[in-house]
């Protein structure tokens, strides 16, 4: 009997076991149920709030990208050309991405002199990119191409041989006159005449005549042509950087602020052009001048400064509205949430 009643106590004991563990089970899984009901509906607004934010950023960085001038802008470029409208200078600035120009005397003709080394450079450095030439072929150094002025070729002697990339740097990088004649002769005074026509430059270069005539808006357009090489980012744009990144007769370099440039002169003429070649805001800025050797490099310097505080005060106006419509766009996002 005793054993009767134990069996049936161990019996209960198993099945009261088995309905505490049923019970913590079911216990367990509503908590769980619970848990990720509330995870749910706490994660939900943070996905929402991460996905508007990135939304609204991509706003702003697409309003930074896109071109734009302000009124301040326009009035500042009026009162400049106000305050120069008597000199005999011409300017050509244009701001790439943001699509605006500063244009005086732009169709006033000068005498190029030495800027017409870049378009040597350019011509020779399209026809390499197209596999029509190399720029390791070499050209003899004859006494016919020896000019004044000539840096790059002071220690060659004639007879030499001197590759066409060495002497496009001479001719940028040191203004190098012999290694112009060189190239000149080489590309051919037909050939760099309807090259330059592409690029809407007219020369006025012959036999005997190996520079030529220029305005602001031609030299404007080789820079155009200059500023598509060195985006290609390969061997003959870095040839063009390292030719045109020097401080040599380079009037618009001031406080730090490297532009990669080439200088014509030939007194009273005085030019520099170049380019800003900043990844956000680049810009062209071309100067052409009858000031003379002497003055000019200085009020050059004066005149790219004075534009450059226009242009700045455009991204900073830019800035402050595209700050602007991103907190509208935010707020109108959050509104139609």
């Amino acid at each position: 009997m005793k054993v009767e009643k134990l069996k049936n106590h161990f019996k209960s004991l198993i099945v009261l076991f088995l309905i505490l563990i049923v019970v913590c089970i079911f216990f367990l899984w509503v908590q769980s149920e619970n848990y990720h009901q509330v995870s749910y509906f706490e994660e939900e607004p943070v996905f929402q709030e991460t996905n508007m934010q990135k939304e609204v950023d991509a706003y702003y960085q697409n309003c930074l990208a896109s071109p734009y001038v302000s009124e301040k802008t326009e009035s500042l470029i009026q009162e400049f050309l106000d305050k120069y409208q008597n000199d005999t200078f011409a300017v050509y600035f244009e701001d790439i991405n943001n699509q605006y120009t500063i244009l005086k005397n732009e169709n006033t003709v000068y005498y190029g002199a030495s800027l017409i080394k870049l378009l040597d450079a350019t011509y020779l450095i399209r026809q390499a990119m197209a596999d029509e030439i190399s720029l390791e072929e070499t050209i003899e150094y004859q006494a016919k191409h020896q000019r004044a002025y000539s840096i790059g070729m002071a220690d060659y002697h004639y007879g030499d041989k001197v590759c066409l990339y060495d002497l496009i740097y001479y001719a940028i990088a040191y203004s190098d006159n012999t290694a112009h004649e060189m190239l000149y002769e080489y590309i051919g005074v037909e050939t760099l005449r309807e090259y330059a026509s592409s690029l809407g430059v007219s020369l006025t270069v012959n036999q005997e005549e190996h520079f030529g005539n220029l305005t602001v808006t031609m030299a404007n357009n080789i820079l155009k042509e200059v500023y598509d090489i060195l985006l290609l980012d390969n061997e003959y744009s870095e040839l063009l950087l390292k030719s045109m990144n020097n401080t040599y007769f380079n009037s618009l370099n001031y406080d730090g602020i490297e532009i990669l440039h080439k200088y014509g002169s030939l007194d009273p003429n005085f030019h520099d052009i170049g380019i800003y070649n900043d990844s956000d805001y680049p810009y062209f800025i071309s100067v052409m001048s009858l000031i003379g050797e002497q003055e000019s490099p200085n009020q050059i310097t004066t005149i790219h400064q004075e534009i450059r505080d226009i242009y700045k005060s455009n991204l900073l106006d830019k800035t402050s509205y595209c700050l602007a419509e991103k907190e509208e766009y935010e707020s109108t996002l959050a509104e139609n949430k």
